[in-house]
């Protein structure tokens, strides 16, 4: 039967009246709630009026239970002992639960997957498992506690999400140095799957991609390493390239009037796991 709470006395009072059947005292239960003995006292002579039964007995600066009052301190210790191990065991699923993550397939490569091992050094039981992919998702309402996405510049914070910039980078135009020195114009550019974003920014830029002599590669994942293999160029925030271009495994080509992005960690607002905070306070390190 389901409990009807507006029959029972209130919370305040069984609580004060537990912690005084618990502590044998109004003063040990007042520390342990941290209120006035004067405001236990009060509270359990309130639960004694409203019930109509005599539960403690006072003895100095003791307190002992009336046979009514062993009752109910059995019956408070069961129900509240139920409620606090819901509570925990809730509280530790949540902690077990995987740290689910949404993220672009390069951002996954170059950014995130090289140093996670630092994160797990911190964060040892903090499992995450990562969604790459260039389409953006509903965070809610795919279960995803956090997602990391490029955002042009004049962006605004979308209704019911956190937004927390990470880095604003440059997009550079990048290819091996095999065919670097050659004019952008004539040289063999990467297309495929998920390019039409590039595709504008070239048109921005006084490029137009229809003209471009393209290789076509049918999966987007493996774009960059076509572009580190020279089999030609593509478009790619700094971040992403950084280490190619520190490595001298990409080049930058003089393609001027390219943009600004910023990429930004976004999570539902509202209350979330310790884990989401701890993940995205490091993200914010590792660009």
């Amino acid at each position: 039967m389901s409990t009807l709470w507006r029959d029972l006395p209130p919370l305040s009072m069984l609580r004060a009246f537990d912690a005084t059947a618990r502590a044998g005292s109004f003063a040990e239960a007042g520390r342990t709630l941290n209120v006035t003995h004067a405001a236990v006292m009060q509270a359990v002579r309130g639960l004694e009026a409203e019930l109509g039964l005599s539960l403690v007995q006072r003895s100095g600066r003791t307190v002992a239970l009336t046979d009514a009052g062993e009752g109910l301190a059995r019956a408070l210790g069961d129900g509240f002992g139920t409620i606090a191990k819901g509570i925990e065991d809730l509280r530790q699923r949540e902690v077990r639960r995987v740290l689910r993550v949404a993220t672009t397939t390069f951002i996954a490569e170059t950014r995130i997957l090289p140093r996670l091992p630092e994160f797990w050094a911190r964060h040892p039981g903090i499992e995450v498992a990562m969604t790459p992919g260039p389409a953006s998702v509903d965070l809610g309402r795919e279960g995803f506690d956090l997602a990391i996405r490029v955002l042009e510049d004049g962006w605004v914070e979308p209704a019911g999400l956190e937004i927390r910039p990470l880095i604003r980078t440059p997009l550079l135009a990048t290819c091996a140095p095999s065919l670097a020195g050659g004019d952008p114009l004539r040289m063999p550019w990467l297309d495929g799957p998920g390019t039409a974003w590039d595709k504008e920014q070239l048109r921005k830029a006084g490029i137009d991609p229809d003209t471009l002599r393209k290789v076509q590669f049918g999966s987007p994942h493996l774009e960059m390493s076509a572009a580190r293999q020279g089999l030609g160029a593509m478009l790619a925030t700094e971040v992403i390239c950084r280490d190619d271009l520190a490595a001298g495994r990409l080049v930058v080509l003089p393609v001027a009037g390219l943009p600004c992005v910023t990429y930004v960690a976004a999570m539902p607002k509202g209350p979330r796991r310790p884990a989401v905070e701890a993940f995205a306070a490091w993200l914010a390190t590792i660009f």
